[in-house]
């Protein structure tokens, strides 16, 4: 019996290279290379992937309009039938160039958007004011186009009071999805844990400020904490319970969740084992859970982000436990 209990979900980070150099990257992305896999080699894999139940593909970077082969990993992600989705910072993409994507068969676009101006935007991605009205041209041509459009945004200290505005700009841009994520410090963000949002502040801003909009777009949030005894709670893992979303790095690393990506703490390498038998050995998981909760976990104290830098004593006396950052939460899910 296999330990997956749902068909098999893959995100592919195409390349590490990248155009910006954003301070909470978790892949440090644009610095660390990689040998990137071919063609041949991910065909191999997707079509293990498929024959898995796998039916969509996410794919990223890095930034993957740096790489020069995207639309060939396009063409050959439709030619198996998989739906696909590109997560861009969107200041490499023309409306010339999504049209194209378009024809080839491309789904979805994800663009990250971490201020509806750019003073905020540019606390957090430092670049100049050209490239952030490329980036919200990039949404209107994505809407204009067809495109099922997602932004997705980053939540810190710097930008929690815009959050709500940025909302308003998706509903007002025909955006259909906007998901927040907690900046959790990991990769090149381990060094800026100052960055982050104390949890339960978080939880509170989404309940005082953001439910308004649940029904005016499909708005999901990544929380750390919540309440002991939510019925939401025992989510504290996602790969303790299944861990069926596989992140495959530029260089054929495999991981379950992209926070051990950012820890590189590969379950096998898909250039040496193929997706079928990493999927299937039992053996193999166990001993990475086994790895894991070693290495990580008891590093940081139970959870696998280092919130060293806030009481994590008082989460655990009080009424609050940790759940999977990694968890996306539609905010209505969230109400007392």
């Amino acid at each position: 019996m296999s330990i997956h209990k749902t068909p098999l979900k893959l995100d592919y980070n195409t390349t590490n290279r990248c155009n910006f150099r954003c301070v909470h990257c978790g892949y440090d992305s644009g610095i660390t290379e990689m040998d990137e896999l071919s063609i041949s080699e991910l065909e191999k894999i997707l079509m293990d992937s498929k024959d898995l139940g796998c039916k969509s593909l996410d794919i990223a970077g890095g930034e993957p309009l740096v790489r020069e082969d995207l639309d060939e990993i396009i063409k050959l992600t439709k030619s198996l039938d998989y739906r696909v989705k590109v997560n861009t910072n969107g200041s490499l993409l023309t409306r010339k160039k999504l049209s194209y994507l378009k024809n080839l068969g491309l789904d979805a676009i994800a663009v990250s958007l971490d201020g509806s101006t750019y003073d905020v935007y540019s606390r957090i991605r430092k670049v100049n004011e050209k490239t952030y009205r490329r980036v919200l041209q990039t949404i209107d041509d994505s809407v204009d186009l067809g495109f099922y459009t997602k932004v997705n945004t980053v939540v810190f200290n710097s930008n929690l009071n815009d959050l709500p505005a940025i909302v308003e700009l998706c509903v007002e841009k025909g955006v259909k999805e906007n998901r927040m994520c907690h900046f959790s410090p990991i990769g090149r963000g381990y060094t800026a844990n100052e960055l982050s949002v104390e949890p339960v502040r978080w939880l509170n801003f989404v309940r005082k400020m953001l439910m308004e909009y649940d029904s005016e777009i499909k708005l999901f949030v990544g929380i750390p904490v919540i309440e002991k005894g939510s019925n939401k709670s025992e989510i504290d893992c996602i790969i303790k319970k299944d861990p069926n979303n596989l992140i495959i790095s530029p260089d054929g690393n495999v991981y379950p969740c992209a926070i051990l990506a950012s820890y590189q703490k590969p379950v096998a390498n898909l250039r040496k084992t193929s997706m079928k038998e990493v999927w299937n050995n039992q053996r193999l998981w166990k001993d990475y859970y086994r790895k894991v909760y070693s290495e990580v976990y008891q590093k940081n104290n139970g959870y696998c982000v280092d919130f060293s830098n806030f009481n994590l004593k008082e989460y655990e006396s009080k009424k609050y436990k940790f759940v999977c950052p990694l968890r996306k939460f539609r905010v209505d899910e969230l109400c007392l």
